[in-house]
């Protein structure tokens, strides 16, 4: 599912009961009791009666045909029956893809990112829009096992929002609204942290000279808190010195 969707705009039932043996942590570790859910088409599953903004993920017990991600008792089953109907299903392992930036995305100033978790292994991976379609099907029993998600980000603009002498935002930085899209994820899927704490991962921001960080966003390539000027480079992005020149200087991130 989208996981950006609020939980107003799903369909969320609350006040379930789960007996022993039908659901458990990503840990492994059993889980009894109450719970809700989103019923779309890949059900997700919370702890507690009611909806909570940070409750945790919980899994439901899959029937042993589907355990094991390299079982054919399913496909055995279906050709047996000689079922017309029949789709093979298979569970395919994630292929890490990165974005292709065209100039029509470029000139749109934003791109799509895709991205998807192995929760048996809890590894994420970013993926293309086939692999996120491919997961995302509720008729392949095998996608319980991954759970997807996917945003917009965006690589054009300032670096950082301009406000007028008013103080109101005229145009708004490509840090503030990859912060917001990248929290939200993250709020939602903590483990995919990895995939989106480069903010200014494809960005191509707007060039500007002679500015000055106070230490509270831009970071040094070992980690450390860059303070003093700084300029923005349109292909390096943010870049330390006042100006761009021939002189090594460091690359400057932000991070989540």
């Amino acid at each position: 599912m989208t996981i950006l969707r609020r939980p107003k705009q799903m369909k969320l039932k609350e006040n379930l009961y789960a007996s022993p043996g039908e659901f458990y942590y990503d840990d492994g570790k059993p889980f009894e009791g109450y719970y809700h859910m989103f019923d779309l088409n890949i059900k997700q599953y919370f702890e507690g009666e009611i909806y909570q903004y940070k409750a945790r993920k919980i899994y439901p017990n899959q029937n042993p045909e589907f355990a094991d991600p390299m079982a054919v008792n399913y496909t055995q089953a279906k050709r047996a029956a000689k079922d017309k109907k029949f789709e093979e299903k298979r569970a395919y392992l994630p292929k890490g893809v990165l974005p292709i930036i065209t100039s029509k995305e470029i000139d749109k100033g934003e791109i799509k990112r895709f991205f998807v978790i192995q929760n048996n292994v809890n590894t994420p991976y970013e993926i293309d829009e086939e692999q996120y379609k491919q997961y995302k099907k509720a008729s392949n029993p095998y996608n319980a096992n991954f759970t997807v998600a996917q945003t917009s980000w965006f690589i054009t603009g300032p670096l950082f929002s301009l406000y007028n002498s008013a103080n109101y935002e005229i145009k708004s930085g490509i840090y503030e609204r990859n912060r917001q899209q990248a929290s939200i994820i993250i709020d939602e899927e903590p483990k995919m942290y990895p995939l989106v704490q480069d903010l200014l991962m494809f960005t191509i921001p707007d060039p500007a000279e002679n500015l000055y960080s106070d230490g509270k966003i831009l970071y040094l390539p070992g980690g450390q808190r860059f303070f003093g000027k700084y300029h923005v480079h349109p292909t390096k992005g943010p870049m330390g010195g006042s100006v761009h020149s021939s002189n090594t200087h460091p690359q400057l991130k932000i991070f989540l």
